[in-house]
Formats: structure tokens, C-alpha cells, sequence
């Protein structure tokens, strides 16, 4: 019977009454799908690139730390086997533009430091006159320069400001500082440069190593930031994190998320009935921690909407998830298009944007990408 249950919620017809209730009904008698999260602690010493590399191969990734909740089940999984672990948390040179189909493979990654240049002088990069980068203060103020999608060229901005402000003013005029992927394009900005320096839209921040939107930290109080490049969790100062040298050897947590982003693009139906046949089904953002699990693996998405496991039905008037739950918990566009008296025209299924991860209706013929569960 659940089986059966399964199979006609995916069909739009006179059936979707029964489904509904069916769902929910569904929900009341099965088992809960668990955490969608496990810890791995490896009790072996390696590098934190070792150690990424590592946990990409044989679970998710190093572990990212989104809560105290997830703390406390990170120090569960190390115990007292360690002191001084690898988490995923690195200081990383990145673009401010960071949609990943602006880059091709390794254009990510051109840099064009010049001789002693990269010395710890700050966040911030700007380029010399003569093509060399440095690194800066981010509150130093700097002439700069924008991309702009649109002529797909650069533009020189003739004024001063700090870098945030740079940024800004890109965003808002263009599309954003301007990323560097050649040496062509290093080119073309020293030929547009009329002053000695500029700022570009590289600057380091600490980046989760799966892409993680997370921005909870737990550094011990009054940590002194000592330029050094990963983190490691302390378990005898109360598991609060400390930067270390990336070469030094320590053993680290990976860990395996159930939710998998995949990169293809179906309708929500074929996205469905695919995957249920491989015991994975569309996930069911039903709570604040899932949406975070969700908001974490979309950033790697090529579409800019990506299908959840979310459905309106026309004859009972609401909106439900895959997993036999009605939608309590929401994160709702305010201009989402659900217009309810739309229902003699496309079945509306529910999406997440990657820009901002708010969800919005769309017609379920749609093809884009999608989150499915394990």
C-alpha cells in the first residue's frame, strides 16, 4: 500500500484528492527519514588538502558546522579519540562574482601575483599599473574596476573608495568587481587603467570546503587571527576552533549528507519518478535545519531554479510535500507566483531559487535541476 501511495502522488489528475490525503495519511504511519547528516571521525594524520581530499572520495566532504547542534555532534563524533582535529573551514582566495558559469575550468583559479606581493597586507587585491596583483586592507580606498555582462567588458571607475564600497558600486551600476580569469584579461584591464593601482574583485574569506552558506563560527573568545589558513576544532578548550597551518598533519571529520544536488535538468514529474526508482526521492524542505541542508548544496546548481519535492493540488487547495507533510514551515518569495486561480492551466510544482533560496511556484514542465534525498 505505500508503494501505491507513492506512485499516484506524482499525477496531476483527478487523482490529487486522493493523493493529498493519501500523503498525509502517509506521514502519520511512517518512520521519521532521519538526520539527514552523519559524522565521520579519521583517526589519521594528514594535511587539511589530504584530508579534504580524503572525505570527497570516500563520504561528502570534510565536515561544515552550521549550528551548535552540529557542533556538539562533530565533538560527539571525535570524542576523546583527538585534540586537535581538521574541520572544513578555510581562508580562500575568492571572486566576488561567483556564479560558476562565468568560469570555465581553472579560470577560477588565474592569479598574477607579482614577486613578494602576497604578504599578509590584507583581504583585498588590488592591481598595479603594471598588471602585478597585491594583496591590501580592504578599508583602503582604491580606484577600481567592474564587469558588466551586458557589453561583456570591463569599465573603469574614477573614483575612490574601499573595497566593500567598490563592490557595491559595481553591483548596483554593472554586475559586479571585475573577475580576472587570463592573462588576456589582465591585459585588457592595465590598457583601460589610467592610475597606479585598482581594486578587482578578489579578496579572502572563510569558505566552507563544500560551498557551505553557513556563517556560524565557535573561535575561542578573543582568538587572535594569526593568518594561518584552516581551522581545527580544539576538544580540551571546549571544542572551540583555532587556525592552524594548512601543512601541519592532524586527523579531521568528514561527512555524508543523504541530500544530493543533481545536475540535470528534468520536469518535477520526470525528476520524481526517476529517482524513486533508485530509493532517492525529491527533498522535503519541511523544517529550518533541511532548508539549510538544501541552501547549502545549491550553490553549485546550473539552473537558476532547482525543483524540491514540494506540489500544489487545485482540488484541495494546498500546497504538500513529497514525504506526506502539509506546508507548515515555508520560506516563500514575497513576489512568488502562485496565483491559485490558475489551476485549469499547468500543475504548479515548488522550486528554489539559487540566488537567494527563497522557493517560488512554477509550472511543473519546467525543466531544471533538482535536490533528491537518499
Amino acid at each position: 500500500m505505500h508503494h501505491f501511495l507513492r506512485l499516484i502522488s506524482v499525477f496531476p489528475s483527478e487523482m490529487e484528492r486522493i493523493t493529498c490525503m493519501s500523503l498525509l495519511l502517509t506521514a502519520v504511519v511512517s518512520s521519521s527519514a532521519g538526520a539527514p547528516r552523519q559524522y565521520h571521525f579519521v583517526n589519521q594524520n594528514l594535511n587539511w588538502t589530504e584530508a579534504q581530499r580524503y572525505c570527497r572520495e570516500n563520504h561528502t566532504d570534510l565536515v561544515t558546522i552550521s549550528d551548535i547542534q552540529e557542533q556538539n555532534d562533530t565533538e560527539q563524533a571525535i570524542k576523546s579519540s583527538s585534540d586537535r582535529v581538521w574541520i572544513g573551514l578555510k581562508n580562500t582566495w575568492i571572486w566576488s562574482l561567483s556564479d560558476p558559469a562565468f568560469y570555465t575550468e581553472h579560470e577560477s583559479q588565474f592569479r598574477n601575483w607579482g614577486s613578494n606581493q602576497l604578504n599578509g597586507d590584507g583581504d583585498c587585491v588590488y592591481m598595479e599599473k603594471d598588471g602585478q596583483w597585491h594583496d591590501l586592507d580592504c578599508s583602503q580606498t582604491r580606484h577600481f574596476i567592474c564587469y558588466n555582462a551586458s557589453s561583456k567588458g570591463f569599465v573603469s571607475v574614477q573614483e575612490k573608495k574601499n573595497w566593500t564600497e567598490a563592490q557595491k558600486y559595481c553591483r548596483q551600476y554593472h554586475t559586479d568587481l571585475a573577475s580576472v580569469r587570463n592573462q588576456s584579461e589582465n591585459q585588457q584591464i592595465q590598457n583601460i587603467t589610467t592610475v597606479k593601482q585598482v581594486w578587482i574583485g578578489l579578496h579572502r574569506l572563510w569558505v566552507w570546503s563544500d560551498n557551505s552558506t553557513s556563517t556560524f563560527t565557535h573561535w575561542k573568545p578573543n582568538n587572535v587571527y594569526t593568518r594561518q589558513n584552516c581551522t581545527l576544532i580544539v576538544i580540551s578548550d571546549e571544542g572551540r576552533w583555532s587556525d592552524e597551518d594548512c601543512s601541519n598533519q592532524r586527523p579531521f571529520v568528514c561527512y555524508d549528507d543523504k541530500l544530493v544536488l543533481i545536475r540535470e535538468n528534468k520536469t518535477w514529474t520526470e525528476a520524481l519518478r526517476h529517482y524513486r526508482n533508485m530509493d532517492m526521492d525529491l527533498v522535503s524542505a519541511d523544517s529550518e535545519q533541511m532548508q539549510r541542508r538544501v541552501m547549502n548544496v545549491t550553490s553549485s546548481a546550473s539552473s537558476a531554479h532547482v525543483w524540491l519535492g514540494l506540489r500544489h493540488s487545485c482540488t484541495v487547495g494546498i500546497w504538500f510535500w513529497v514525504n506526506g507533510q502539509t506546508v507548515c514551515y515555508d520560506q516563500w518569495a514575497s513576489d512568488y507566483d502562485i496565483d491559485l486561480d490558475k489551476c485549469d492551466e499547468t500543475v504548479r510544482s515548488g522550486a528554489i531559487q539559487t540566488r537567494d533560496n527563497h522557493w517560488i511556484s512554477r509550472p511543473e514542465t519546467e525543466e531544471i535541476n533538482f535536490i533528491c534525498i537518499k
